[in-house]
């Protein structure tokens, strides 16, 4: 094997896990989403190659909620970056109920959330307002 097709070849793995990281890291930002239940502001980080949801404001028509950065803003945890979703995500509520998620990119700016509550499949779309 020549040393050009070798250095090519390396390369070319290289690039491939880059952007496999850049496309599994996409969610990270804050995001808004607001339903006909209730609008909230949240942000997605990521630590040891999972994701998890901190509330930065939350208000339905019986909770209001501003996040004070601190462990129990974390409503979302453990959702992993597989097959272009974001799998195996629980997402609590403030009854301490929680519901399994997938969440899927549509674009850079909005993902799809999907749960089931109550028996029943729930989608929501959040949109994006900045990058962290």
């Amino acid at each position: 094997m020549s040393r050009f097709f070798k250095i090519s070849l390396l390369f070319l793995i290289l690039v491939s896990f880059q952007s496999c990281s850049q496309e599994k890291d996409k969610i990270i930002g804050i995001w808004n989403v607001k339903t006909d239940y209730y609008e909230g502001t949240y942000e997605i980080v990521s630590s040891e190659n999972e994701f998890h949801g901190k509330i930065h404001s939350y208000k339905d028509d019986k909770n209001t909620y501003k996040g004070k950065d601190k462990k129990e803003d974390y409503f979302l945890v453990d959702a992993t970056f597989k097959d272009g979703k974001y799998i195996g995500g629980r997402m609590y509520s403030f009854d301490q109920k929680y519901y399994n998620v997938i969440i899927t990119m549509i674009n850079n700016n909005q993902l799809e959330v999907q749960m089931t509550v109550d028996g029943e499949p729930y989608k929501e779309i959040w949109n994006r307002t900045s990058l962290k």
